[in-house]
């Protein structure tokens, strides 16, 4: 379902004479996996996450932001989305993959499942059964 969502998102672009299906490399997939695994969990990796950025690399549409895998992008990138996002006490439990104006997609790693937050508060809005749903759902929202 992810796949064709992003193909949609595809064509849209596409007639602007844009694309969104650019692959993450693998270093960069390999520089954010290790810095998730020194600052938030060893070993905590969302193999999902690592086939969307194999895909693409990062999404900007519609107000939605996914994350990308480029290490030195400070607003849209996985690493400096999450030192902002994770620098308060009350959020330095999830681990965030995107947001949108009014929301954020993330994961509790204490209890191992996937929300989406009211931006500013915090709140759960929703809970996922996995990473994939949780996409699916931010996506279908900007489409």
């Amino acid at each position: 379902m992810v796949l064709e969502l992003l193909e949609d998102i595809e064509k849209i672009k596409n007639q602007d004479g844009k694309s969104i299906m650019l692959p993450a490399s693998d270093k960069n997939i390999q520089s954010i996996k290790k810095w998730t695994s020194k600052n938030v969990r060893e070993n905590l990796w969302i193999k999902e996450y690592e086939n969307l950025l194999k895909k693409v690399d990062g999404l900007e549409f519609n107000g939605l932001v996914i994350y990308n895998a480029q290490p030195n992008d400070k607003n849209n990138g996985f690493i400096g989305a999450n030192e902002i996002w994770r620098d308060r006490e009350w959020d330095n439990n999830y681990l965030f993959f995107g947001d949108s104006s009014i929301s954020w997609y993330c994961m509790d790693i204490d209890k191992d499942v996937f929300l989406e937050l009211d931006k500013p508060s915090g709140d759960v809005i929703q809970e996922y059964n996995g990473f994939e749903e949780m996409i699916n759902e931010a996506l279908k929202s900007v489409l």
